[in-house]
Parts: C-alpha cells; structure tokens; sequence
C-alpha cells in the first residue's frame, strides 16, 4: 500500500535539465556485481537478472549508518525500506532492493563509497548522499555518471551550484536559507533576544545555517557579536562555553548535529548558563537528549524544514508512522518520511517504464509533482524542492515535542 505515489505528469513538459542528458550512459537493469552493497549472494535477486520474470531493480542509499550522527541516516534507510517494502508486495514487473553505503557523513569516506556503487549498474538511482559535506564531494561524479540522487536531508543552500547547470542534483528538503528565514522570524517575534551567541561546527551544514542565521538576525537589528565555532570531535567545548557565559547572552544558536549539539548544551547547562537554546534540523534527533542528558536538554528548542511523523497524525502521515513502526519496531524519526518519498519517486519512475539510469534521470527532472508523505513534491529548475513549512520543537520531560509552524507562532 503505497501513500505518495499519485503524480500529476500532464505529458512530457519540456525541461532544461533533462535536456542536457547529452551521452549520459545507458546502463541495464541488470546486476554485474554486488559492489559494496547489502546483498546475499546466495539470494538470486541480490545476483540480479530476474525472478518469477520480474527483472531487480536497486536503490543505493548513500549516508551515515554508523558514527556519532548515524541516527539520521538510519532513519532515512528505515524510511526507504518501508516504501521498498510496499512496492515488492504490488509490483508485477520489478523485485526492488536496497543497498547501503555507510559514510559516516564524512566527506572524506564519500569518495571510496562513491567508487562501489557509482560502477554497480543495477543501482538506477541514490537516496541521499545524506549530510551536505558528502553530497558536495560525490557530486561531480555522480552528474558524470548520469546517476540521479534524491536527498532527504542535505540542505546547504549552495549545493546546486556545485555542479553549473547540472541534472542529477535533487532534494525534497528546504535549504538552509528557507530554515534560517525560519528560525529568524521564531527568534525575533517569540524569543525576542536581544544579545544571541551564534556556535557552528564548521561542517557544510552547520556553517552554512549558522551563516543564515547571522545576516537575518543582525539585519533584524539583534546583536550577533558573540560568535565561535567547535571541533565536533572535541568532548571538551569549555572555551566556547566561556566565551558565551561571559557574553552575557539571552540565547544560544548552534548550527550542527545532534551529538555535539547536546554535548554543547549539557556544558552550557552544567556552568549555569541560562540563556534559551536553539538548533536546526541537524540536531532534531533523540540523540540530542542522549548527549545532553534530560536535565540539561530540557527547554531546548529544535526547528526542521520538516514534521517529524507520529502515528497519532492524520492522513498519510499517520499511516506511514504506523508502517514504519511496524516494519522496523520503532517510530519514524527526523528525514524518516523525507527518505520514504525519495524512493516512493524513484520506484514510481522505474514502474512507470524508466528502468535505465538515463530514462529515471530524465523521469526525475521533468516530474511535474508528486503526491508525498511529507508534503506536496515539486522540483525546481535547479533541484531544489519548492519552499515549505519550518517546524519548531521543544525538548519537554526528555522528548521532543512540536510546537508547531513558525509561520503560525511567529505572527
């Protein structure tokens, strides 16, 4: 039972990006090899071919799976096997699977991944790269290979300039720009601040929403003078936690990931800074409150361009919270249903006829809309999705609780 895969084609309506596929390789349904995935070789489809006369089709999911932030990836991974799930219990053509490529988010181990599963032809397309630092360094290789990626999560605003004019770049998520612009509004008309520290990780994401964040909030004449950054690998963030308790500051922003984020709010908390506490999408995670512990997590505040799906909601989201908790024997967490709708678009193009790494990039690129779990798709010209809502959260008796929309509580 797929939620999400409606789609309103209205023909073939002519498309720069798909225009430009010029020699992309035609690769084959066909698997030549198991080349860093998840397969059994004893498992005939995992071999490729066909079975029971339905051809194998793969999704590569490109992200962390293990490391300090892997919760993100793994959420992502779950969310793409849920819709995998679906369509291998429908499908009268296609025996779909996945294959997983752990990068740690780490840009430095993106390249080696990148070798395994660019050359693995039954691969037609990648959910992912995940963080915005790998995606950045695989980019050029994928757009060389013809291979399109949807990602769910990686949202530096300059990622569709790395390659100029290129095809394969999509995601369904809002870019840093639209969440700064969200967290801009939430601070200036709820939180009211007048002094903010603003803390980044120097990572692709981090920097980048950090750097959002700064202009909006100086342009809104709040005073930003406080700034610093933290190596995540650190345990120790004591120089920043004096610089912001010194500073006298009423809140605290941190562009990173959930791990640091927390460790960096426990330090906070532990040296009897009182100022509020806000981190983006990065740090939307249980792992936030794992790593700052329930104490000192409490009252923190956590925006997503995204809504985390619970089985209480209504409509598709609540039914995709209850497949997924069912499938993988725990809730849906940040990118969850960001991961489902990337593979639900790239298994509806691959239903649809395009089976070939060239026919589902050129599906993917002139696809008018699509009918998600987490919203309503549509690409833009450069791959970025079309702005929507930025989500607030607030870590209440150690769990995440939505507030609701920034749009709505910073009227």
């Amino acid at each position: 039972m797929l939620r999400g895969r409606r789609q309103s084609l209205r023909g073939t309506p002519p498309n720069p990006r798909a225009s430009r596929l010029g020699s992309a390789v035609l690769v084959s349904v066909v698997l030549l090899g198991a080349c860093g995935g998840n397969g059994d070789s004893k498992n005939k489809a995992s071999e490729g071919g066909s079975t029971n006369g339905k051809k194998t089709v793969a999704l590569g999911m490109v992200g962390a799976l293990t490391g300090e932030n892997a919760n993100l990836g793994v959420n992502i991974r779950d969310g793409i096997k849920v819709a995998i799930d679906e369509w291998n219990k429908k499908t009268q053509k296609y025996i779909y699977q996945l294959k997983e490529f752990d990068t740690q988010g780490d840009p430095a181990q993106a390249p080696s991944q990148k070798d395994k599963y660019i050359p693995d032809s039954s691969i037609l397309g990648i959910v992912g790269p995940g963080f915005s630092g790998e995606t950045k360094a695989v980019l050029p290789d994928l757009e060389q290979a013809g291979l399109v990626m949807i990602s769910p999560s990686a949202t530096n605003a300059a990622l569709p300039t790395v390659v100029p004019n290129g095809k394969v770049f999509h995601r369904i998520i809002p870019d840093d720009d639209v969440q700064a612009k969200g967290v801009s509004d939430y601070v200036t008309k709820v939180i009211k601040p007048k002094k903010v520290a603003l803390i980044n990780d120097n990572t692709e994401y981090g920097k980048g929403l950090w750097g959002g964040v700064v202009k909006l909030l100086t342009a809104a004449g709040v005073d930003t003078s406080v700034t610093d950054s933290v190596d995540p690998k650190s345990q120790d963030f004591s120089a920043a936690v004096n610089k912001i308790k010194s500073g006298r500051v009423d809140m605290v922003f941190y562009g990173g990931y959930y791990s640091e984020a927390g460790r960096l709010k426990k330090q906070l908390t532990d040296a009897g800074v009182k100022a509020k506490f806000l981190s983006g999408d990065g740090s939307l995670d249980p792992g936030f409150i794992a790593s700052s512990g329930a104490a000192g997590g409490e009252g923190a505040l956590l925006t997503c361009p995204c809504r985390l799906a619970t089985t209480d909601l209504p409509g598709k989201g609540g039914d995709f919270a209850r497949s997924y908790k069912a499938l993988n024997g725990r809730d849906p967490g940040t990118y969850s249903s960001e991961g489902y709708d990337a593979a639900s678009i790239l298994i509806a193009g691959v239903e649809a006829g395009n089976d070939t790494r060239a026919k589902l990039l050129s599906y993917v690129g002139t696809l008018p809309s699509f009918d998600g779990v987490s919203k309503t798709i549509q690409f833009e010209p450069n791959g970025n999705v079309k702005a929507g809502d930025v989500f607030v959260y607030e870590v209440k008796g150690g769990k995440l609780t939505e507030l609701g929309r920034t749009s709505e509580l910073a009227k």
